[in-house]
């Protein structure tokens, strides 16, 4: 499962990638005269109600989608990595401040934090990556506090600080590289989380882009034809659930290998 979960996660990205040169034509082209078109050869996964081909949208949408999840836990790695830092080197008031509010933003889902800030905000690509990294850094954070408080009290890292190294070096060479394992598998596990949470604010009409939709998206122009064409609603849902499926299997896979307290 591991492998097939490797070579769908490249098949997506790479489909996301060379979209623009696999489809010689518009994916949101309309053609009314082929509505509600069912799966065939041609289009695997059949037309919609405007005689869009859905499965060129769901290619198309995964560009919102693989941008905004990524985006986000490329944000919140970097935000965590900083902020969890500071907690455990600078510690006193900047610490207690730091992790207060990291426990505020986990006190809340992640969910209905970021769709409190969009109903605020307005639906835009930029505003959905903030909401959603607001609340996501929060974990990444703690990760990185807690192993850097654990891996200062290692031999290597003692030696090299009686040795005259300060605390940049130490960081740098020592701390930062032996974290990086743990925190990109935390991220990867945050993908998912986060691609859910984006998924379902584009199915509630709060996506990045509204004509043309993201996996979630589509998801919510396809619920109205649950009953008449559950293709239209099949399909997206059925690739947005490989992809989590196979984000999963692969942090485990990961975690499984380079997690020294498993």
């Amino acid at each position: 499962m591991k492998y097939f979960s490797i070579l769908f996660l490249i098949g997506i990205i790479l489909m996301t990638l060379l979209s623009p040169l696999i489809f010689t034509y518009d994916p949101y082209e309309i053609n009314l005269s082929k509505s509600f078109t069912k799966p065939s050869w041609a289009h695997p996964f059949g037309l919609d109600e405007n005689g869009k081909d859905i499965f060129k949208q769901v290619i198309y949408g995964s560009r919102i989608s693989l941008t905004v999840t990524f985006s986000v836990v490329g944000l919140s790695f970097l935000i965590g990595l900083i902020l969890g830092t500071m907690a455990a080197y600078l510690k006193g008031y900047i610490e207690i401040v730091i992790m207060a509010l990291a426990d505020l933003v986990l006190a809340f889902p992640k969910f209905l934090m970021a769709l409190a800030l969009i109903a605020m905000l307005g639906s835009s690509l930029s505003h959905l990556i903030f909401a959603l990294s607001f609340s996501t850094w929060a974990g990444f954070a703690r990760l990185a506090r807690g192993e850097i408080k654990h891996l200062r009290k290692k031999e290597y890292v003692l030696q090299a600080q009686s040795a005259g190294a300060n605390s940049f070096f130490l960081i740098r060479r020592h701390i930062w590289p032996n974290i990086f394992g743990l925190m990109a598998i935390h991220g990867i596990f945050q993908s998912s989380a986060v691609l859910i949470a984006e998924s379902g604010l584009s199915f509630l009409g709060l996506g990045a882009d509204l004509e043309n939709p993201s996996w979630g998206g589509l998801l919510g122009i396809g619920r109205a034809y649950i009953f008449s064409a559950p293709y239209m609603i099949f399909f997206p849902g059925l690739v947005l659930f490989l992809f989590l499926l196979s984000l999963n299997y692969l942090g485990e896979s990961l975690r499984d290998h380079f997690d020294p307290h498993r």
